[in-house]
């Protein structure tokens, strides 16, 4: 018989990184479900299915660790981003339709951080996971009326903000192409036309290596920044086009090591968000 955790970890690391924004931390989570698991196993398969039960501890461990986080990251140095999710095969996640793979975008991530953990673990459950509010009050341990009553408090403040939609991928990877080329080449000229006119850079470096402390603005200012980084850049840099929190992505490679991951929101026939994260502890897990 197939051990219950084996099966669902896929999902519950799914849930884990969604709620977190984090692969080290939900990597931990979910380990720390393994461990009690061992422990309970007997008596939560007594009490419900496994699935209900791995679900239930995984969703409620981390609303608790996302509540000990949020002053982390109010305090975090310069722009706060998730750590960067890297799928080698469509197989690495779980993720067998357009929600479950818009739910792991960059831009959608950052739009939980709005949230609190209650908002975002059922906004999550029902928008991404497609749980019943019944069965979301039983893993959160809330009343169904207050389910429902969270959840559309969720979506409304959301609706306030400007939601990002996944452009067509292929569209998506040739104009990432054209920027990469542009920006090695300080090709300002092509750099602004793959650039929406209110594109905005945000550089994820926490104090740890160089990087813009606030998001820069317009085509313009986002052009003359890559171009005077250049210099910076190793000569030995390699490029490698990668999915990454399921878009097309940028993992920059030097000496054998990634040095930052690059993920990108597409609007059209432009570029409207660029996402860089070359703080070294978001990039641990990532092999060259």
């Amino acid at each position: 018989m197939a051990d219950p955790f084996i099966e669902h970890r896929p999902l519950l690391f799914g849930i884990a990184y969604r709620m977190l924004g984090s692969v080290t931390e939900a990597e931990d989570a979910v380990q720390d479900v393994y461990l009690r698991w061992q422990r309970e196993a007997a008596t939560a398969m007594a009490l419900r299915s496994a699935k209900a039960w791995l679900i239930t501890a995984t969703t409620r461990l981390c609303i608790d660790r996302l509540r000990s986080a949020r002053r982390r990251r109010e305090e975090y140095f310069g722009v706060w981003l998730p750590e960067p999710l890297v799928q080698t095969t469509p197989s690495d996640a779980p993720d067998a339709n357009a929600a479950l793979a818009d739910s792991l975008s960059t831009a959608f991530l950052l739009l939980l951080e709005t949230l609190t953990p209650d908002e975002r673990a059922i906004f999550l459950l029902h928008e991404a996971f497609d749980y019943s509010h019944e069965e979301i009050a039983d893993i959160v341990g809330k009343t169904e009326a207050n389910c429902r009553q969270i959840y559309r408090r969720a979506k409304e403040h959301l609706a306030q903000k400007r939601e990002r939609r996944r452009g067509d991928p292929a569209r998506a990877e040739t104009l990432v192409q054209r920027f990469l080329m542009a920006a090695r080449g300080g090709d300002m000229a092509e750099l602004i036309s793959v650039l929406s006119e209110d594109a905005v850079l945000r550089t994820d470096g926490g104090g740890r290596v160089r990087a813009s402390p606030t998001p820069i603005e317009g085509p313009d200012r986002i052009g003359r920044f890559l171009v005077g980084i250049r210099g910076n850049i190793p000569a030995d840099a390699r490029y490698n086009l990668q999915r990454i929190n399921g878009g097309i992505g940028v993992i920059v490679v030097s000496a054998g090591q990634p040095i930052a991951a690059l993920t990108f929101a597409v609007e059209g026939d432009r570029i409207q968000d660029i996402y860089s994260v070359s703080n070294p502890d978001k990039l641990r897990h990532l092999t060259g």
